[in-house]
């Protein structure tokens, strides 16, 4: 009996003790590799099957242009990341952008990404405009759903509406302002002939 309770035991999988290191030790870990050798990783177990995709070396090691980012649902370890990505963005000719951060406070750096044609922005707050912001030149489509404004928020919101002089595509649901009295609004932008504004 003895024999073969011996051999039950050492036929179970071992524990993989790499699953018990605590997610900022991963990724320490990780960020100390070069890339080919981080996504080499993704052998080693399920806890470091896809994490080299969440490492912000990745866009900042990335030597190409992007031109699509797109996130629609982030687990507790990506939102801590969202900032580095949208900073690493600014300099890779992206044009389109949609965010869905539920709750977080967005990096003003998506405000610098100034090839950007669709900007899309889904239950997060918006940062104040950086001193560095320019306008979007070819921005041709801005959707804003549920998101929170600074404080006199609807002055920020005509100074980007204003500086997108492309802009033909307008949503706007739920946007909060954080302004007791809303002045008389004076959309500027866009050159379309006919523009598509929306407003909920």
């Amino acid at each position: 009996m003895a024999p073969s309770r011996r051999r039950a035991r050492s036929s179970e999988p071992a524990a993989d003790l790499l699953t018990s290191l605590p997610p900022p030790l991963l990724d320490s870990i990780l960020t100390r590799l070069g890339l080919r050798d981080a996504v080499r990783t993704s052998a080693l177990s399920r806890a470091w099957r896809r994490r080299w995709v969440d490492l912000p070396c990745v866009l900042l090691r990335y030597p190409g242009n992007i031109s699509n980012f797109s996130i629609h649902s982030l687990d507790k370890h990506s939102v801590r990341r969202v900032d580095d990505w949208l900073i690493a963005l600014c300099n890779r000719g992206v044009r389109s952008i949609d965010l869905q951060a539920p709750g977080l406070a967005i990096h003003s750096s998506v405000f610098l990404c100034t090839s950007l044609v669709c900007l899309e922005l889904h239950l997060c707050s918006i940062p104040p405009l950086p001193v560095e912001f320019t306008g979007f030149p070819v921005l041709k489509q801005l959707k804003l759903m549920v998101v929170k404004f600074p404080p006199n928020g609807e002055i920020q919101l005509e100074a980007i509406i204003n500086a997108s002089p492309l802009l033909d595509t307008l949503t706007l649901s739920y946007v909060d302002t954080r302004s007791e009295a809303l002045p008389g609004w004076v959309i500027g932008g866009g050159q379309s002939p006919e523009p598509n504004y929306r407003f909920q």
